[in-house]
């Protein structure tokens, strides 16, 4: 009975039918007999709403005017088009923080009252992600007051508080994941069945995921040597055929929900892994096919038919050895030059010559080749500095690294992210062509729940081509 009642609850969170108030009305109405629900409990709840925030409506916004998607119709179209207002984003406010974030931190509180603490540390990783997520997404957000009745108008922390508060839970977690105080609760952890070495690893990806947010990379280079090790251990959100409940969320959405709401024509990701693509950014040591036809099933649509990166069953990367990997490359040449930042770039690229990420249905021998690269590739005139206009050797070796990164996050927020994080570093940044006018959307906009009834809400109010604070 309990994992049905998880299952309607992935799907009723998934479709986004229903609110944070009608979630639980009904459920108590007798003042005598008051319900409750221990931390262990609460568990599964908890991680499947970060789920929802991490895979669902906002990964696909963000793909979208990313390059990875193209929205065709309804408001698809309009979120294609840059056509957005404050009420659109009504939905993913909520589950953030009426939804994810109350029930994380309420989680929190009640396994510090048992002195569980290594189910605190879960929470507070959630927590982090949640609110890491959130101030990517819209700068300045509700943290220090945020889900308190004390604070019926809480305030807006700035970005970088925010930021370094994501910093301080995560480290916390990572202190109480080596604690020897706790309850089992293996079988209420969807992740990682109650596993402390995966959580600390995903702990410290996901810090120098935020370090790199505000480029500190020295930081987010010492976070990542101790991130996540293997893809054994990757932060997953798991899928299974078992129920509509337990699918994939891309493929409820593509496949069941909202089927030609949005589909992959002319976007800019296809031009760059399509062997046919205008972009094709395979060369002699490099072959696209693969990946191309596990993320696309055509020059036109994502690929959710069957294990495809989107089908039904196959598990979302929240947080991966990929990510890691990328992470080390990009912050090791940004810190110790050259030579660094190709020997961990090639360290990848072994990874996908075995299969990488990369379904293994997809893995025919001659449809992918990821061979090491050396520093003549990079020389202008080599394989990867070819265009017209020519590069230093250091800027075409980052400029690989970053075109590397967007195309393993297709799909993903963190490709959103990178985007705007680099985007004034023109000669490496990837050239995504905007639908319209001159520039992709820089932030959500404030949701209109909240500009109506938070009076600490900012003004004036940020538009959605006005940079965060850390991307300004």
């Amino acid at each position: 009975m309990k994992n049905k009642l998880y299952i309607l609850l992935f799907i009723l969170l998934a479709s986004g039918i229903i609110s944070c108030k009608k979630v639980v009305e009904g459920i108590n109405n007798d003042p005598n007999s008051p319900q409750d629900a221990d931390a262990i409990t609460m568990l599964t709840g908890v991680e499947i709403s970060d789920v929802v925030v991490q895979e669902g409506e906002t990964a696909r916004q963000c793909s979208v005017w990313n390059g990875n998607f193209t929205g065709e119709q309804f408001q698809y179209l309009s979120l294609n088009q840059y056509l957005m207002i404050a009420q659109d984003f009504n939905p993913t406010w909520e589950l953030i923080y009426a939804s994810s974030l109350k029930n994380a931190r309420l989680m929190k509180n009640k396994a510090y009252q048992t002195h569980n603490l290594q189910l605190v540390g879960v929470a507070q990783t959630i927590e982090a992600n949640l609110m890491g997520t959130a101030t990517a997404l819209w700068g300045d957000v509700p943290f220090s007051q945020a889900t308190s009745t004390n604070f019926p108008n809480p305030a807006f922390d700035p970005q970088a508080t925010v930021y370094t508060a994501v910093q301080a839970l995560l480290d916390s977690a990572i202190v109480n994941f080596n604690s020897t105080a706790f309850t089992a609760f293996a079988a209420q952890d969807v992740f990682f069945a109650g596993n402390m070495p995966k959580w600390i690893q995903t702990a410290n990806t996901l810090k120098a995921r935020y370090y790199m947010h505000v480029r500190d990379y020295n930081s987010a280079l010492t976070a990542a040597t101790n991130g996540i090790s293997s893809a054994a251990n990757n932060f997953l959100a798991p899928h299974s055929t078992l129920s509509t409940g337990t699918y994939n969320l891309y493929y409820q959405f593509m496949a069941l929900s909202r089927p030609g709401f949005m589909d992959a024509k002319g976007a800019y990701a296809v031009s760059l892994i399509n062997p046919a693509g205008a972009n094709y950014r395979g060369n002699t040591k490099t072959i696209e096919k693969a990946r191309f036809s596990y993320l696309y099933s055509s020059a036109t649509n994502p690929n959710y038919t069957t294990n495809g990166f989107f089908y039904e069953s196959v598990s979302f990367p929240m947080a991966s050895y990929a990510e890691n990997l990328l992470d080390l490359a990009e912050c090791d040449f940004r810190i110790n030059g050259f030579n660094n930042g190709l020997a961990r770039l090639n360290t990848f690229r072994a990874y996908m010559s075995a299969g990488g990420y990369i379904g293994a249905t997809y893995l025919t021998a001659g449809n992918y080749k990821y061979d090491p690269y050396v520093a003549a590739d990079f020389a202008a005139g080599g394989i990867e500095n070819n265009t017209a206009t020519k590069l230093a050797n250091d800027r075409a070796l980052l400029r690989e690294i970053m075109e590397e990164r967007y195309v393993t996050f297709i799909g993903q927020i963190e490709g959103f992210n990178d985007t705007r994080r680099v985007r004034k570093e023109t000669d490496i940044s990837v050239p995504i062509p905007p639908t319209t006018g001159t520039s992709i959307p820089q932030r959500m906009l404030y949701p209109q729940i909240e500009v109506d009834l938070n009076k600490s809400t900012p003004n004036p109010i940020p538009g959605l081509f006005t940079p965060t604070t850390v991307n300004n």
